[in-house]
């Protein structure tokens, strides 16, 4: 089985303790038909802007190690 996993990128690489804002099984089944894939997508991808607003909360100024721009 695969499992998709979201967190902060700010806590990576020590994962203990961390917030994990997508922790789901995935299957080929959910792959089968565009309206399942669709649906898993926008799960990821809502966890994924989860992650970035913890992550700016989090980290008010990061400086240049990530290459991200701040809103």
């Amino acid at each position: 089985m695969s499992r998709i996993i979201v967190v902060p990128d700010s806590v990576h690489p020590q994962l203990e303790g961390v917030p994990v804002l997508m922790n789901e099984e995935v299957r080929p089944e959910h792959l089968q038909d565009g309206h399942s894939a669709e649906q898993l997508i926008q799960r990821v991808a809502w966890a994924i802007c989860d992650a970035t607003d913890a992550e700016q909360q989090a980290v008010p100024y990061r400086g240049a190690r990530s290459g991200r721009r701040h809103k």
